[in-house]
């Protein structure tokens, strides 16, 4: 067994391979980085260290002696990690963790209850509490052009076009955890009034650059 260390644009069929690994037995040597059986796997981010076996196949991978970014989750993935769970309150009471969002981007007056779509601010919040700059808005669309375009990589900011015909919903924004053939893994605020793990159709996605990293 050796330890490889992801590089930019990695995912795990492609370590897989290179190693001459068919995916299941990759899987074995990773537990818990994919459903078994299934190629529904958690994204991975640069500097993360993963256990191989076999001989590379193809060119050499030029392992470098140490990562090449966070040797953990980002800084913001770690933040919103713990805010799983916060929730809308219902009933005309306004949770306080959702007004703290909003606030952040300088949502207030009538608009700031917990109704208020606040994806957008959740996102901003955790970059900021950070200590990364964000798009100071709780509009999704003001999103689009922040930061800078990257390929799928664990902690992403992930953007998404509206998910339904309504057009005051400038679309949905979240943190990219996982992906498969078909959908999208985001942790995000305002999905189904809570911050969660869900899962959005690709086909959703925006056309130009979905992925975006802050620096």
């Amino acid at each position: 067994m050796a330890q490889y260390i992801v590089q930019p644009g990695d995912n795990p069929t492609k370590i897989a391979r290179k190693f001459g690994l068919i995916l299941a037995q990759f899987q074995q040597a990773n537990p818990g980085l994919c459903e078994y059986g299934t190629n529904h796997c958690q994204v991975l981010f640069p500097g993360q260290i993963l256990q191989v076996t076999g001989t590379v196949t193809g060119q050499p991978m030029g392992i470098p002696a140490q990562p090449v970014s966070f040797n953990a989750p980002p800084p913001w993935m770690q933040i919103a990690i713990m805010e799983q769970g916060v929730q809308e309150w219902g009933s005309g009471k306004d949770n306080p963790r959702i007004l703290e969002y909003l606030s952040s981007v300088g949502i207030g007056g009538s608009l700031l209850k917990d109704e208020t779509a606040w994806c957008a601010a959740f996102a901003f919040w955790c970059l900021w509490k950070s200590g990364y700059p964000g798009q100071k808005s709780g509009r999704v669309s003001d999103w689009w052009g922040w930061g800078r375009p990257v390929a799928a990589t664990y902690g992403a900011v992930c953007l998404l076009q509206p998910l339904t015909v309504d057009q005051a919903s400038s679309g949905h924004i979240g943190f990219l955890h996982a992906m498969d053939d078909k959908n999208v893994w985001l942790l995000s605020g305002n999905s189904a009034n809570q911050v969660r793990i869900s899962a959005y159709p690709k086909s959703k996605l925006i056309h130009n650059a979905p992925y975006r990293w802050p620096f």
